[in-house]
């Protein structure tokens, strides 16, 4: 079928199609990223989400990771040591969600976890979550979803608007000794614009050794080319040390992590001809880790990766055709003290088919990644929709892809310390088949209402078994599967409110013990109520989470459960002037009634919490 589908396609190329062209087709490169993005969002069968940049500012949102957690079907967690697991529609795999940051993928080859605290939040323009199965032509590593960040424009813009400064800064204080100083500034330069953007953070944390001290700097530049082209270039720097506080039944009060990450990325991006676009991704990371143990060992790992990636679009001029193409080459490579020397080299190819009528759009698509000591990897995706009346539709979709181990479950994590778990060499790698179907009404980008059924069978799945030696060790299991339902609504109303609500209710079973798998509960609700009010234009938000009970290990021990549990959140925004500066004074309350829970066995939460500040623009 792919293959009749992209014949067909190829002999469009060359026909001349009737009909008058449609205008948005004629993509400019300086917003192809964007707006490719936002197109398949709009108009193809997966199911997403998406937040912008004007709800991010209007809700205050504080670090992409909050940002994250606020959209329907996704949870983000930090991590006991670096990075965030991020969960889409329920999924409780500590990886699989490939993250993008304008189109390069920001997942290690060490890390199950994504760090995305280099990215400072205001300087995100859209956030895009595709629920799983993810379309090829994204990447590979999406087997649980896929989130694509673009960031906006840095360019200031003219006089007249009012409504971008050049200069933004940021104070807060709050619980638990947190402190948080934020600067950012654009400007316009005689060859393209620029952008600096600084961030340091303390704070003290509730438990003994849980204190923290970090910092991120960004440089950005970029211009417009020749040919309707744009260049872009970015240096990202962040940097932590903490404490590692361990587990309540296996405290390391003693135990240390420093983190360092430095990126640098380019970013070429045009357009050929009428109706395609191309950009290409030129970028590179270096990681240096140093774990103190409880013990005093010290051990150091060093990841430095570099890669390139090319994304090519076209369609046709009548709006039925599209072709989307994607060629990744990476080169990992890792240094660590306990387990030695490792390389992972990744080298694919996707390609992806869109045909259009007038009231179905049917999908296809393939890939292959070649990667070191796991060979092969194909993916497969493929769906349909079908617009039942004006705003409604119908979805369903197909996908099989490939979960490679990351070298922290392989060798060694050195996720928060050494003391807490070890990897396994003889992991074999997962292979996962998703299928989704459901309706869908969208008012528009923001306002919709979802309902989805959704399965994921996975063969070899990694489980974490926790050892007497309180230890943890991922290994394979046979086969799991999860299975559910997910029901998520958004919109807002005239009088100033807005209602969002997702619900998830799933089971999930490891085939060969009859256990559930870990954190991955039968319920999971979220509810957010925002209220601006009109006189003093005071914008109030409050949310309320529920989780149903969870495993932390693969025994499902009732000893090592995470109960349910309920939190409340609160949030108050003010805006005002002084003079002829824009000021935001804001206050963030989370778990408002102090509920006790863990998301982590032993890791309990810090209760009632807050951080209040002011956000000046210039």
């Amino acid at each position: 079928m792919l293959f009749f589908v992209l014949m067909s396609c190829s002999g469009a190329l060359g026909e001349q199609q009737q009909g008058a062209p449609v205008a948005s087709t004629v993509l400019d490169a300086i917003v192809v990223t964007t707006d490719r993005i936002s197109e398949y969002a709009e108009d193809n069968p997966h199911m997403v989400v998406i937040l912008g940049q004007k709800e991010i500012q209007q809700r205050n949102m504080l670090s992409a990771e909050e940002a994250l957690g606020t959209m329907a079907g996704v949870e983000v967690k930090r991590s006991s040591g670096v990075g965030s697991r991020i969960s889409v529609r329920g999924s409780g795999k500590s990886g699989g969600v490939l993250v993008l940051l304008n189109g390069r993928p920001l997942n290690s080859s060490q890390y199950g976890g994504v760090d995305l605290a280099s990215i400072p939040i205001d300087t995100i323009d859209s956030i895009t979550v595709f629920k799983p199965p993810v379309p090829v032509w994204l990447g590979p590593g999406g087997s649980d979803g896929a989130i694509c960040i673009v960031t906006r424009d840095t360019a200031p813009k003219g006089k007249d608007d009012k409504k971008q400064a050049a200069t933004r800064m940021r104070t807060t204080v709050g619980s638990y000794g947190s402190f948080e100083e934020n600067v950012s500034h654009s400007a316009k330069l005689d060859s393209g614009s620029a952008m600096a953007s600084a961030t340091g953070k303390h704070r003290d944390g509730k438990r003994a050794n849980s204190d923290s001290d970090s910092g991120n700097l960004l440089l950005h530049w970029e211009d417009e080319l020749a040919g309707k082209q744009k260049l872009a270039v970015d240096g990202r720097y962040y940097g932590s040390e903490s404490g590692s506080p361990g587990p309540l039944d296996n405290a390391t009060p003693d135990a240390r992590q420093t983190y360092e990450k430095a990126s640098l990325d380019s970013r070429l991006t045009g357009v050929v001809g009428a109706s395609g676009d191309y950009a290409v991704n030129l970028y590179g990371d270096s990681i240096h880790l140093e774990d103190q143990s409880q013990s005093g060992f010290v051990s150091t790992l060093d990841d430095n990766k570099v890669g390139l990636k090319g994304v090519y679009n076209w369609s046709d001029a009548a709006d039925q055709w599209a072709v989307r193409t994607s060629t990744i080459l990476e080169n990992d490579a890792l240094e660590h003290t306990l387990s030695g020397n490792h390389d992972r080299i990744t080298a694919g190819l996707g390609v992806q088919a869109d045909r259009k009528w007038q009231a179905v759009t049917v999908t296809s698509g393939i890939r292959g990644d070649q990667v070191t000591d796991f060979g092969l990897n194909p993916d497969l995706s493929g769906g349909m929709s079908y617009a039942l009346a004006e705003r409604w539709s119908l979805k369903a979709n197909i996908g099989q892809s490939v979960n490679i181990p990351t070298f922290g479950q392989l060798y060694q994590p050195s996720h928060g310390s050494i003391d807490q778990s070890r990897g396994n060499p003889d992991l074999d790698k997962e292979k996962i088949l998703s299928t989704d179907a459901g309706m869908e009404y969208r008012w528009d980008k923001s306002r919709f209402f979802q309902l989805t059924l959704f399965r994921a069978d996975t063969q070899d799945p990694i489980l974490y078994q926790r050892g007497a030696d309180l230890i943890y060790r991922p290994v394979n299991g046979d086969r799991a599967w999860r299975h559910g339902l997910e029901a998520n609504w958004k919109y807002g109303f005239e009088s100033g409110m807005t209602m969002d609500a997702d619900v998830i209710v799933q089971d999930s079973e490891v085939e060969e013990t009859g256990n559930e798998l870990t954190y991955t509960p039968r319920l999971k609700v979220k509810l957010s109520l925002l209220y601006t009010l009109k006189a003093p234009g005071t914008r109030l938000e409050t949310s309320a989470q529920y989780n149903d009970k969870q495993y932390s290990e693969m025994e499902n021990l009732e000893e090592q459960r995470l109960d349910d549990y309920v939190t409340v959140d609160f949030k108050a925004i003010q805006p005002f002037k002084i003079k002829s500066t824009d000021v935001e004074w804001f206050l963030t309350v989370e778990n408002l009634f102090d509920t006790g829970y863990q998301i982590h066995f032993g890791y309990p939460d810090d209760g009632v919490r807050f951080v209040s500040g002011f956000n000046f623009r210039f």
